[in-house]
């Protein structure tokens, strides 16, 4: 068997002005979650080019793709997302994970295909394994890999790779759970100077449901977080508003922490509504849940970044304050998502900063080594059998 990490980590070299070019396009051409056409287009492209065969759409989202290459055990999903955010375009990097994921898909699969050519198997006799790249849109909003694990997507996957940009090197952790509660306040217009008793004020019940929330946030755990915005406010002021909205994101770092602090805010914006006589209908988005942290997974990757002469910090029991739907993906099959240096120290996520430093040279750079360690971790898994057996023996823990 040769080294397949090695050889994974060669074929870099040559793909590099395509995964650059990708993700440079993905930059210059911002798309918010399920809108993310030429990002998803431009993916597949590259990804037929290069053998594989791409089911799209995927879990009933037009954006969503599942691209596979090879056949057998194990299999081995890469995470690519694509989504921009409003007003800031790319300040989160993901045309950075796009690019990264597609490079470590097609690298590790080139390296398992040459090695099967000249005679590698498994000790079973069967080829080495199949390589998927999955197109997951939507991080930022309703979360796309949440449809895609309801869809049963990973049941038949053993490993799940994934990478995000950042200010270093690090792996593991959690972060928190989230879901965004929509808020919708209807009540009775009326003149606002001379009937105002005769309406009912849809926009107090939203401003009362802010001052019930900042109440609350005061008896709220430290690791709880409640933030929102009034995204429907009324048409004028002398007219008193029928309809208002407000939106809230509720987060908690362990679940059960998180159902409770959820049903007080909806408590928050029942009682405003019954103060105000207001009719209240409640929309939720779906739950991101916290990542389930895989040490051993980790443990691989700082042995590779020290490989390649790179620094790396585990992570380890610490929870980040933000969330993602790969908390989805983790909770289903062993995951890890590794964070790579893209933007000096300081350089603040989902800012315009942030947002220049995924397509400058760092950015660039960023890649490469996200696609050289990631494909590496796969290869790893694929030629030593530990790697699984142990990622699966604590995912089960």
């Amino acid at each position: 068997m040769p080294d397949l990490a090695r050889d994974a980590r060669k074929e870099v070299e040559s793909l590099a002005p395509a995964l650059i070019e990708l993700s440079h396009k993905i930059h210059a051409n911002p798309e918010l979650g399920l809108q993310e056409e030429k990002a998803a287009a431009w993916c597949v492209e590259l990804l037929r080019a290069h053998g594989f065969s791409v089911e799209a759409p995927v879990a009933g989202m037009a954006t969503a793709f599942r691209a596979r290459r090879g056949s057998g055990r194990p299999v081995i999903a890469f995470l690519a997302e694509y989504d921009a955010l409003p007003g800031v375009g790319h300040g989160c990097g993901h045309n950075i994970i796009a690019a990264s994921a597609l490079g470590a898909g097609i690298a590790l699969a080139r390296a398992l295909e040459a090695a099967q050519a000249g005679g590698a198997r498994t000790e079973a006799g069967t080829s080495l394994g199949t390589i998927i790249v999955d197109g997951t849109p939507a991080e930022e909003t309703v979360g796309g890999k949440i449809a895609m694990v309801d869809a049963g997507l990973y049941e038949d996957v053993d490993l799940v790779i994934s990478m995000h940009p950042d200010t270093r090197n690090t792996v593991g952790g959690t972060c928190l759970a989230v879901k965004t509660v929509i808020f919708s306040f209807h009540g009775k217009s009326a003149h606002a100077a001379a009937e105002p008793e005769r309406g009912v004020n849809a926009l107090d019940a939203v401003i009362q449901t802010f001052n019930n929330v900042n109440a609350l946030r005061q008896h709220c755990r430290p690791d709880a977080r409640i933030h929102g915005i009034v995204s429907h406010g009324g048409r004028a002021s002398n007219v008193v508003p029928d309809f208002a909205q407000a939106e809230f994101s509720v987060r908690a770092a362990d679940m059960k922490y998180f159902r409770e602090v959820l049903e007080k805010v909806r408590n928050c914006a029942r009682a405003a509504a019954m103060a105000m006589g207001a009719r209240l209908e409640i929309t939720e988005e779906p739950t991101f849940e916290p990542v389930k942290e895989n040490r051993a997974l980790g443990r691989q990757v700082l042995e590779i970044l020290a490989e390649m002469g790179l620094p790396g910090e585990h992570s380890a029991g610490k929870c980040q304050p933000a969330s993602t739907d790969f908390g989805n993906v983790s909770q289903v099959v062993p995951a890890v998502a590794v964070s790579i240096k893209t933007a000096s120290l300081g350089t603040v996520s989902h800012h315009l900063d942030f947002a220049a430093a995924a397509a400058s040279p760092e950015g660039d750079a960023c890649i490469l080594t996200a696609v050289k360690v990631m494909a590496s971790l796969g290869a790893r898994a694929v030629q030593e059998a530990e790697v699984l057996r142990e990622a699966w023996e604590e995912f089960r823990g």
